[in-house]
């Protein structure tokens, strides 16, 4: 796999966690490769690849970018996300929507990208001052944050979809008077006309990103225990085999082999890996 070249800053030498992450264009109609994802210190796009079982020092960053199908250039889409993380990481900055939309338009791109869409599912842990591992997930679009909490069999998805079967959800649920529950959201399965998704990054071809605005994130934190895993992953995972099919992870889990038989699962779904796929477990010492 090919990284960018930058370097990560020195904040700690305490390895927190393992993580480890997997990508692959699978039966793609389109034959492109449009997910990308940023692994602690740098940025990937290839048509199939392993990460290597990694120590994660505190502060650590992950995330996932998926090309919106629409567009065939969606690919420099979801590389230019992961770019702009990388950099703001680098720099130490605090990342949002708002700063990435900024760097990714920065540049000019060509007339024939100008629309490519991407999607973002990000997680980033620190230490606090009591010694409790803090991780703040961050997304756009319909790329997802799965926790599975040490002792536990379930995976519990941590975003709610930014697509239009959420937005009718809530519009129904307003209409009676009540607030959606989070279990009503994300129904599982492969993807329909409803789950078309309703924010995203985009690239401009001229100065426009200067009065366009930039997509609406959701963002939550959480404590992060001894023994707790999590999982960042593009669509192309969730559709096709949903969480409860995932199979369970303890201490002597091989991190890689529990990806590679995700990735089998995929293939062997209903859906026969129809789209590309991306995702990264890290599991907490």
């Amino acid at each position: 796999m090919i990284a960018s070249s930058n370097n990560c800053p020195s904040w700690s030498t305490s390895s927190i966690a393992q993580a480890c992450a997997i990508t692959f264009q699978g039966n793609a109609s389109n034959k492109l490769q449009q997910d990308a994802f940023f692994f602690l210190d740098n940025w990937y796009q290839e048509d199939l690849g392993m990460m290597a079982v990694t120590s994660a020092v505190v502060p650590f960053c992950l995330a996932v970018s998926d090309g919106v199908a629409s567009s065939h250039h969606s690919q420099h889409c979801s590389k230019a996300v992961v770019k702009a993380i990388g950099r703001l990481w680098n720099d130490q900055k605090h990342i949002c929507s708002d700063s990435i939309h900024q760097l990714i338009n920065q540049t000019k791109h060509l007339s024939k990208r100008h629309g490519a869409a991407a999607t973002l599912a990000m997680v980033a842990c620190e230490l606090n001052y009591d010694g409790i591992i803090k991780a703040t997930i961050t997304h756009v679009g319909d790329s997802r944050v799965y926790w599975l909490p040490k002792g536990t069999s379930q995976w519990q998805c941590l975003t709610r979809d930014h697509n239009l079967l959420n937005e009718l959800i809530d519009q129904k649920a307003q209409e009676q008077g009540s607030q959606a529950k989070f279990a009503d959201y994300n129904r599982e399965g492969m993807a329909g006309s409803l789950y078309s998704i309703t924010e995203c990054f985009a690239l401009t071809a001229d100065d426009s990103y200067l009065s366009s605005e930039a997509p609406e994130d959701s963002s939550c934190q959480i404590d992060i225990n001894s023994g707790d895993c999590i999982l960042v992953c593009t669509d192309g995972i969730h559709d096709l085999v949903t969480s409860h099919e995932w199979q369970p992870i303890s201490a002597k889990t091989d991190l890689q082999a529990w990806l590679i038989n995700l990735k089998n699962q995929i293939y062997d779904s209903d859906g026969n890996a129809y789209d590309n796929g991306t995702a990264i477990l890290v599991r907490f010492d």
